[in-house]
């Protein structure tokens, strides 16, 4: 009787090891060796960005890394590196057909950097492909000027800087175009304002406020 009972469950652990070992065949590994079933989707996140950027300022270009708290929320940091003006100036052309700005007493560039929360929004109610999300976060930012009556390169050996921390607040779309990669767009409005005596652009007129409305626009590597 008793080698009757061994026998039967020697045969009842046949079809569950099998299975078992069925299982551990289509398994997939994550980063921590654990076991991962294959039906488990993996979600694509984003790991870093190259970036351009347009405002009143101008045109900037920078790039972005991403450490992913949970699912919803991320923590940012970029660099940008853009070009920065006074609204009060407009370019003219002379008669040889060479184009300046009057009265321009320094050329300015931003170096801001950015380092920030983002929050996804409606998770559950919109396809995974399209991730609207909300961000804010501070912005250390130097303000690089240089002579313009210098040439353009050769007035780098001049430049002077001034330094301020500023803050920003958003809202964007990331849009995945395949696992690899996606593209996004956000609008922030920045802060970066200079608390002590400004940076004279125009002659006569100092230029302190370097924030405004920043429109972003990002190709995503993901992971």
């Amino acid at each position: 009787m008793a080698y009757s009972k061994i026998i039967l469950a020697v045969l009842l652990l046949i079809p569950a090891a099998e299975s078992f070992s069925q299982l551990k065949n289509n398994d997939i590994h994550d980063e921590s060796g654990y076991y991962i079933p294959e039906n488990t989707k993996k979600e694509p996140a984003i790991n870093w960005s190259l970036n351009l950027s347009f405002s009143d300022n101008g045109f900037g270009a920078g790039a972005t890394l991403y450490k992913h708290l949970n699912k919803d929320i991320t923590v940012f940091g970029s660099l940008y590196f853009s070009a920065a003006k006074d609204d009060r100036e407009f370019e003219t052309t002379d008669i040889y057909g060479n184009t300046y700005v009057p009265y321009k007493v320094n050329r300015m560039f931003m170096i801001p950097v950015d380092i920030g929360l983002q929050y996804r929004l409606f998770r559950e109610d919109v396809t995974d492909d399209l991730r609207p999300n909300v961000s804010f976060g501070i912005t250390p930012a130097a303000i690089i000027y240089t002579p313009y009556s210098e040439g353009f390169l050769s007035s780098f050996g001049k430049a002077k800087a001034k330094y301020t921390i500023g803050g920003f607040a958003g809202f964007g779309v990331d849009y995945l175009t395949s696992k690899t990669s996606s593209l996004s767009m956000n609008v922030r409005y920045y802060y970066i304002n200079l608390f002590d005596n400004g940076i004279e652009s125009l002659q006569g007129k100092q230029k302190t406020f370097f924030g405004g409305l920043y429109f972003n626009f990002s190709y995503n590597f993901m992971h």
